[in-house]
Order: C-alpha cells, then structure tokens, then sequence
C-alpha cells in the first residue's frame, strides 16, 4: 500500500536538472525540518529518479514516495 501523506511539512519545486545545486538547496530545506517531518520535492527533472533515492541514502533521510504527476513532473516524498 503506498504512503500518502496530503500536506507535507514543506514543498520545494524545481524545474532545473538535478545537480549539486539543486542538491544543496534541497539539503538546506531538509535541515530546516524537524525530524520526522517531511518534504515534498517536485522536479521538472526527468532524470531525478535517478539522482533522489542515492541522495536520500547518503544523507540518511527516508524516500517514503516518488509520485508521477499529470503534468510530467515527479513528487518525492521524503522524511527527515
């Protein structure tokens, strides 16, 4: 059964590749997050299946979700 969660913590969208820097904003907006609280990234980024569960490995917060959306974007659903 996939997590739903209908208001994450925190969103943040972006519609660049996801790269160092988009990787380092992404992490600034976790740190903001208590634990346990979560953020909901949408990226524009067909690659960033690829790029988010790694990241979310190495930093040691938990990938609860990666949802398609309608309009060809991708939400990650990530807990600190």
């Amino acid at each position: 059964m996939p997590i739903v969660i209908d208001t994450p913590d925190d969103t943040l969208t972006s519609n660049l590749a996801v790269c160092y820097e988009v990787l380092l904003y992404l992490a600034g907006r976790m740190a903001r997050l208590q634990p346990g609280e979560t953020l909901a990234f949408v990226s524009g980024d067909p690659e960033a299946a690829e790029s988010i569960p790694p990241w979310c490995e190495m930093r040691g917060f938990t990938l609860l979700a990666i949802e398609p959306l309608a309009d060809g974007k991708q939400r990650f659903l990530i807990r600190r």
